[in-house]
């Protein structure tokens, strides 16, 4: 396995997984369920899965952004083999649980940076 074939995420894992919050990444666990008209109703597999997350202040990107409201944070979350974050999930860290607003994962797959909402 090479460093681009997930192994730097496993890597971030076990270096900095220590810092990191438990977090709790609510559904969308398996592969999105479509309806007839093309709309997400859901995820084969739903439910939680255990993360590792860091809750930081919005970046001026993040504030730039349309659909950006005041108390909007960034979430840092180590990426997973198989796992992808998208706008339909919600996280949970330190007893507050929001709602992705945008996600990206970074070049080296190491890890999700995402805007999110307090629900």
């Amino acid at each position: 396995m090479g460093l681009l074939d997930g192994e730097v995420a496993a890597l971030f894992a076990t270096a900095f997984g220590g810092m990191y919050l438990d977090g709790t990444l609510h559904q969308g666990t398996g592969e999105p369920v479509y309806d007839s008209e093309g709309t997400i109703t859901g995820y084969s597999g739903a439910g939680d899965t255990a993360v590792k997350v860091q809750v930081d202040r919005a970046t001026s990107a993040m504030r730039a952004a349309d659909g950006f409201s005041e108390g909007d944070v960034r979430l840092i979350v180590l990426a997973q083999t198989g796992m992808a974050i998208t706008s339909d999930h919600e996280l949970s860290a330190r007893a507050v649980r929001y709602r992705i607003q945008s996600a990206e994962l970074d070049a080296a797959a190491s890890h999700w940076t995402c805007r999110a909402r307090a629900v």
